[in-house]
Order: structure tokens, then sequence, then C-alpha cells
């Protein structure tokens, strides 16, 4: 069977057009994901004090975002939130758990709000020697006559 050096010719320019387009398919660009760093405040945390009357457990997770370019031309993080924080209060027979609240980066500290109805609660939180230090401010707003006050309270961390 003869085969004519056209044919041939033909025959290759197919198959290289073929491996061209298997190539741009098998290579296409997929989407940038964002690559997060491990946070060590990530996890759950216990107070180091186990007969402490402020807050029993906290527990924490970080947030990763994407960048984006900003209009003048300088990338941020959007949003500005760095993660959450859910905090458990001292309560009988068990601890009152207070929700997750977003934080905020104050370097070194994130920072937190809650409205609990009869109080505001702003909290702030970093690591400090291997523990999660919380600071908690609280103001009451519901005219009982109770004093403001500030906790601190130390944590170590029981889990992920």
């Amino acid at each position: 069977m003869k085969t004519s050096l056209a044919t041939l010719l033909l025959g290759a320019q197919l198959l290289g057009i073929l491996g061209m387009a298997t190539a741009g398919i098998v290579s296409q660009p997929q989407p940038a994901q964002a690559l997060c760093v491990a946070n060590p405040m990530d996890g759950v945390w216990q107070n180091v004090n186990p007969s402490a009357r402020s807050l029993v457990k906290a527990e924490y997770r970080s947030s990763c975002h994407d960048v984006v370019l900003c209009p003048n031309g300088v990338c941020q993080p959007r949003p500005q939130d760095v993660g959450q924080i859910r905090l458990y209060g001292s309560c009988h027979p068990t601890a009152c758990d207070w929700g997750w609240t977003k934080v905020y980066s104050r370097s070194p500290w994130v920072r937190g709000y809650y409205n609990q109805g009869f109080a505001d609660k702003w909290v702030w939180a970093r690591l400090r020697n291997n523990q999660l230090e919380v600071v908690t401010r609280v103001k009451f707003k519901d005219n009982s006559g109770r004093a403001d006050y500030e906790t601190r309270d130390y944590f170590h961390k029981v889990g992920q």
C-alpha cells in the first residue's frame, strides 16, 4: 500500500493540532486559591484557673481571605476581620455560651464585641507565653446600678 507524501504530511499536521489541543486542555490555568498559614491561636482553650468566675472556655478560628486589588493600587484583605472567637462565661450548672463574634486585628491583639442586651462587652485576645490571654471590659446598660468592670483570663490549649 502506497501512502503519498501529502497524506503523511496531512496526518502529521492533524496529530500536531490534536496534541496542542490536548496540551491546552491539560495546561489551562486553574483559579488561584489563598494559602493560609496555620494560626497558633486556632483551637479550643480552657481557663488555667479551674475556679474562674469570669470566662471558663474560649474557641478561636482564624479567617483566610483572598487579596483584592483596590482602586488606589494597594492590595488589602477584604473583609477586614481576621477570625472569630467564641467565649463561655462561668455559669452553673453549665457554662454560658456567648456565641461567635468576629475579631479584628489591633496588633498584637485581636478585638471583638458582644452586645448582650444588658451589657456591652469588648474582648481583646492574644497569645502570650503559649497561653491565650483574654481581656474583657463590661459596661452595663440596664440601669441595674452594677459597676462596670474588666477581667483578665489566661487559657491553655485543649484541642483543635
